[in-house]
């Protein structure tokens, strides 16, 4: 495991991710003291392409039917009746 510090991360942040992205570890240190560990994921996240065709695969083919009832969804909603909340 490779140490570096805060700042050298943020400044350095792609070709870190690139090394923890081969399977280097590193031990994020601020002040002298630990404060994070970057390591690749222990599970990879998500579909894979394949699982991704296997899954599109297994829906249900979209019909006419389909199509009226996400129109009368649509009308039953109505228009936006007012302007986007603000923060």
């Amino acid at each position: 495991m490779i140490r570096m510090s805060a700042t050298d991360v943020a400044r350095n942040f792609s070709s870190v991710i690139n090394r923890v992205g081969a399977g280097e570890e590193v031990e994020i240190v601020r002040n002298g003291a630990p404060v994070a560990e970057l390591r690749a994921p222990s599970a990879p996240c998500g579909l894979s392409s394949t699982e991704w065709r296997a899954l599109i695969a297994s829906l249900p083919a979209v019909d006419d039917e389909f199509a009226r009832d996400v129109e009368a969804a649509r009308s039953a909603v109505g228009p936006p009746t007012g302007k986007w909340r603000r923060s």
